[in-house]
């Protein structure tokens, strides 16, 4: 028992520190109901309010003042296996489900006498920090049960201007303020079955809030385009800089001295129930975000038809920590080593349905894993006690999407996307393998007058 447990103990751990790596680092949820339809190939397109997002420039090709809202139906599901192969392999499970709002914003076009100069401003959920895990099962006479789960967001409040200082040529520029938080919960179980202790259960509950306090991102944008109401053709580039986020964390366990929060014993052993009081562990940390860059271009073979694509690239090897926590909780990662740079493509379509107020939309983008360990970068990999991530299958999606125009002024747009990965980290009974499922559906209604 002593050997399954201990390998059981170390995935959990490894299931622990995952959670609390830097949730700023990933978790791209994807932005606007059209751009998402689209497979996010939108740095190219941009002719919304959500240009304020993906392309600043792009805000001046719209000649008509535009409300815009969305909302976000969210659903994850991790199926994973721990131990494969061995005699302890055993199951986990995870389902997050949840009905968030995307955005709101309003984009007001100035009259001028020549080119375009136009402001925007609004709220986007830009980031988010859902994920779950739970496993259960019988080692010798003893049922362990343990959950993870974190629930939380990143969001933006921005403002927004472009100006065509060309025929072809515009310029933008989106100052937002980004915060959010992530708050987590790990619950631990284990229940002696065959009443071989005076103890019959014992419990441990564990929370950490990450508050990302307010601070600033830039976005520059520029796009080129052909000199038409209907251009045929559009290349858009942007750069975002990196901010530094300042985290405050308070943590909730049980004193160390206990490892957990409440005994129950025996009832014919009349001994009184153990509860232990948590104790709170409280700090603050600064990490430092790099550059992102982004590429993209549009292109209409034939009216009614119009072709995207995009590149987004961030060397997330170059985040570091800019002022260290007082209790070590979040320095011990090594961005260089434990990080890879990624590069996310994003291609998509959109056809105007024939004499219907119709678009229908499609598309495919992958969102490349960054985090490949080991866990303690200042300790050698092992496949064990310190093992590296194997990316099984990386995270992928595809993506369909429609827009109706319901009359001259309103349009309404519905996006689905659905992306998948596997990954396995650890060797034989510490092996957590993780294959995960992630639905997201995209409604949105916009307002031009």
């Amino acid at each position: 028992m002593t050997r399954s447990l201990t390998a059981i103990l170390l995935l959990l751990t490894a299931v622990s520190a995952n959670a609390q790596e830097e949730r700023a680092i990933d978790n791209f949820a994807g932005l606007g109901v059209r751009a998402m339809g689209m497979g996010g190939a939108y740095t190219g397109v941009a002719d919304d309010f959500t240009a304020v997002f993906w392309n600043p420039a792009g805000l001046a090709q719209m000649q008509r003042r535009e409300v815009y809202v969305a909302f976000l139906r969210n659903g994850i599901d991790n199926d994973a296996t721990i131990g494969r192969g061995t005699d302890i392999e055993g199951s986990a499970t995870a389902d997050v489900t949840n009905t968030r709002f995307g955005s709101l914003g309003f984009v007001y076009p100035f009259p001028v006498y020549r080119g375009a100069l136009v402001l925007a401003a609004g709220f986007n959920r830009v980031k988010d920090f859902d994920w779950g895990l739970h496993t259960a099962g019988l080692i010798d006479s003893v049922w362990l049960s343990d959950s993870f789960s974190h629930e939380g967001e990143l969001s933006v409040t921005s403002i927004a201007a472009a100006i065509d200082v060309t025929p072809i040529t515009s310029l933008g520029m989106t100052l937002s303020l980004i915060s959010g938080e992530d708050d987590a919960v790990n619950e631990f179980v284990r229940s002696d079955t065959m009443d071989y202790f005076f103890e019959s259960r014992w419990l441990s509950r564990e929370t950490f809030v990450d508050d990302y306090e307010t601070t600033w991102l830039v976005t520059l944008g520029a796009m080129l385009r052909e000199h038409s109401d209907e251009p045929r053709w559009r290349l858009g580039a942007t750069v975002e800089t990196g901010p530094t986020h300042k985290v405050s964390y308070a943590s909730r366990a049980p004193p160390d001295s206990t490892e957990w929060g409440r005994v129950e014993y025996d009832r014919d052993e009349g001994l009184a129930p153990y509860e232990a009081d948590d104790e709170l562990i409280e700090g603050s940390y600064e990490v430092d975000l790099p550059l992102s860059f982004g590429l993209g271009a549009s292109f209409r073979p034939v009216p009614g038809l119009l072709l995207a694509g995009a590149v987004h690239a961030t060397e997330w090897g170059q985040t570091e920590y800019s002022d260290a926590d007082p209790d070590g909780l979040r320095t011990n990662a090594s961005f260089e080593t434990q990080y890879d740079d990624i590069l996310r493509w994003h291609l998509g379509f959109e056809w105007q349905v024939p004499s219907v107020a119709l678009d229908l939309r499609g598309g495919f983008y992958t969102d490349p894993l960054p985090f490949v360990g080991p866990r303690e970068p200042d300790f050698p990999p092992h496949p064990t006690d310190n093992p590296v991530i194997r990316i099984l299958q990386d995270r992928n999606f595809w993506t369909l999407g429609a827009g109706l125009v319901l009359d001259e002024t309103v349009r309404a747009d519905l996006a689905y996307t659905r992306g998948a990965y596997e990954q396995a980290e650890g060797r034989g009974e510490a092996e957590l393998r993780e294959n995960v499922t992630i639905n997201r559906v995209f409604l949105g209604v916009a307002y031009e007058f």
